[in-house]
């Protein structure tokens, strides 16, 4: 499961934005994105993600279609993949994006996911935070 919002702390929902992608780079539902010269790309392993996209969307050669996303705000927790497993001891700890932008690793080093709760298998929920 890719980024899924569970709930806000501050009990607001969040609007369905629209923006176009960079030129050639295709997005999966739930993937973290960054505003990079105007145009949405994927964010990297140590990028705290600005957005989550809704859908997915083939690559276009020059990007034309909005894809809708919501903003992340730190009172955002949602659920994720992990891999490799994330233990409870590193419930707490920050950890950095799966190279997919749609799960998290176990790896602290420059972490922008904190971790809130962890299944010690394949799934946690935390909150970006930078």
């Amino acid at each position: 499961m890719p980024f899924y919002r569970v709930k806000s702390l501050d009990g607001t929902s969040s609007p369905i934005e629209y923006y176009l992608l960079t030129n050639a780079e295709a997005a999966v539902f739930g993937e973290g994105l960054k505003m990079v010269s105007g145009r949405l790309t994927k964010a990297a392993p140590t990028d705290t993600p600005e957005f989550i996209s809704l859908r997915e969307q083939a690559a276009e050669a020059t990007s034309k279609t909005p894809l809708p996303v919501v903003r992340v705000t730190e009172f955002d927790e949602y659920e994720v993949n992990t891999s490799p497993a994330i233990p409870a001891t590193n419930v707490g700890a920050k950890v950095t994006l799966g190279a997919d932008g749609a799960s998290v690793t176990n790896t602290t080093a420059s972490g922008v996911f904190a971790v809130s709760y962890t299944d010690g298998v394949a799934r946690a929920r935390g909150y970006f935070r930078r």
